[in-house]
Formats: C-alpha cells, structure tokens, sequence
C-alpha cells in the first residue's frame, strides 16, 4: 500500500457522520470549550476523521464538510482522505495496519477535570514515563501544580511536560520559570509553545534556564530556539516536517479528537518510529479527556502503551463504524 503521497479527492461516493465530543474541563489554555464537533467520513471501504480546532485558524465542521462536498480540500479533510485511502485498502486485504508495528509509549495527558489523587495513583503504578499538562494564562497557578506535582513523580523518574499554547508573554514566562522549584526544574522535560515562537527569543531562554522548548505553532517557520518540533499527523503529513527539521527530536500526538483520529495517530506514530526517527514519548492517549463513548471504550493504555482496535481490519472499529448512521455528501 502506497503511504508516501496524499489522494486527489475520490470519484466514489462520500459519507460523513457527525459527532460531538465532550470534556469535562478546558483540555488547552486556547480554548474553554468542553463541546468539540467533529465528522468521520467513509469512502469506499475506509474511514476517516475531520477534527477542526477554530482556535487555531480551521474553519468550522460545516464549512470544511461544505468544501468536502463541492470537491475542495483543506489540510485536514486531505488527511482524513489519505487515512481513508489507506483504512480502506487495508480492509480489503483483511489486515490490520498495526500489524507488525509498535506504538510508542505516550505521556498521560492531565485532566484538570478529574481528582488529583487517583491520577497520581495511575501514573505512579502504572509507571508512566511523563505527564503533560496544559498550562494557564494563571500562569501562577500552573507552578503550584508542577510544584507539588514534582514531589510525587519525580522520585519515580516521571518526567513532566508543559504546554502553553502560546498564551504567555515572554516576560510572563520568565516569571513562570522563576517560580519553578528545583524539583521540577530537573525533571522538566520540555515546555511547549510558552509565548509566541521568537527564534532568538526563544533560544534565549532555552540557555538562560537550561531547559527545552517545543515548537507546534508556527513550526513551518520555525529555525532555532527550540529542542522539540510537536506533530499531529491528523494536521499534516510528518514526514514533510521531519524533513524541515531533520536534527529535532519529533512529538507525535492526537489531535484530541475522535478514538479513530487518535488510532491514525498512533498508526503515523508507528511507522515513523520504523523509519528510526527520535520520537521520544508520545501524545497518543487522550481519550480519558472525553466522556466515554463505544469507541473510546475499546481504547486502553496502560502505563503509556496504547493497544490498538483491530475488529475488522485498518484502524479497527469495524463494527461500530459499521453501525453509524452515514449521510451521503458528495
């Protein structure tokens, strides 16, 4: 099965069913929504996931299903088209894609959502390798929590990851690293995207702190300043960001979208991995973020290590996607 190159849009008739996510706090410090509306769509005998993020510049569900249905794609419905080509080609030969592939280990995503304690229970027993959490515009209140976070991970070599969506100023941010304890400071893994991507900026602190940054926004344009380049393979293809930034370390992760998006992840995550890219701990596991529904109940992750789907074939679900009522749009 060809992997390397996105489909023009196809000649067979397209279906999409509409869903609605739920959380049960903010799940980024862009957005304090805990309602996120997304499609999955079929064509042939594969499936795909449409998962905008209006925060950071997609166009609503209905005008990227509009597009769809008039035969104009934008970045993440061609994703979603090239899962579909190869979810489908895989059905058809009875495989799963997972088969003769390992998932990355990922970090547990914190949920503000939910009580501390049995959090720190599971990713203590667990033995998951990191956390990550996401930062506020509070940004006070972001190292209260790593402060006392530290406390219990640290000693069990649980790494702790921050993403702040770019929210802070770089003078904010100073101040947030200032109010780190030690503690935290030696097992901080990476910040993600603590104020706007300014190269020199950013590598500035980088060397004033000795820590590490991680670039997702902006990263086309992103040159030095940064150890760590963030990847949603349900955004755009990360071979074409590997090749830009062939000397960083990559981060796959999920869009924080549907389980079948999250599966496509996990899929891209997998294969990059055989290629021999430095992909560290991963962002996969983010359905504990959402109210269950059939499909993320299918979904565990113990310790980090997300086990796949694989009723019937591609990237599994066969039988619930099956089961969903479809509207033909195109």
């Amino acid at each position: 099965m060809c992997r390397e190159s996105l489909p023009a849009m196809p000649a067979t008739p397209l279906y999409a069913h509409e869903y609605l996510l739920r959380s049960g706090g903010a799940i980024n410090a862009a957005s304090q929504r805990r309602e996120f509306a997304g499609a999955l769509i079929r064509s042939g005998d594969g499936y795909g996931c449409i998962h905008p993020w209006p925060e950071f510049g997609d166009s609503p569900l209905s005008e990227q299903l509009s597009l769809l249905a008039s035969g104009i794609t934008t970045p993440i419905t061609d994703m979603a088209l090239h899962c579909a080509e190869i979810d489908g080609a895989a059905r058809r030969a009875g495989l799963s894609l997972f088969h003769g592939l390992h998932i990355p280990r990922s970090h547990y995503s914190w949920s503000f959502a939910a009580e501390t304690e049995p959090q720190l229970h599971t990713v203590i027993t667990q033995q998951w390798p990191a956390i990550k959490a996401k930062g506020h515009i509070d940004h006070a209140e972001t190292a209260h929590f790593l402060n006392q976070a530290a406390q219990h991970l640290a000693p069990h070599g649980i790494r702790l990851r921050v993403d702040f969506n770019g929210v802070l100023t770089a003078t904010q941010f100073d101040q947030f690293l200032t109010s780190l304890s030690p503690q935290v400071l030696d097992a901080l893994d990476f910040i993600e995207d603590p104020f706007p991507y300014d190269a020199d900026a950013w590598e500035a602190v980088q060397q004033r702190h000795r820590i590490h940054l991680a670039l997702d926004k902006n990263w086309i344009n992103g040159t030095h300043g940064f150890h760590t380049v963030v990847i949603k393979p349900a955004r755009r293809d990360w071979r074409s960001v590997a090749q830009l930034h062939p000397q960083k370390r990559l981060l796959m992760t999920s869009a924080m979208d549907h389980a079948f998006g999250q599966m496509f992840a996990a899929y891209q995550s997998a294969l990059a991995a055989v290629t021999g890219h430095d992909l560290h701990h991963t962002g996969l596991c983010t359905q504990h973020l959402f109210a269950p529904d059939a499909f993320f109940e299918r979904l565990h992750s113990p310790g980090g290590q997300l086990q796949p789907d694989t009723t019937g074939g591609g990237l599994g679900f066969g039988d619930l996607l099956e089961k969903l009522p479809w509207k033909r749009i195109r």
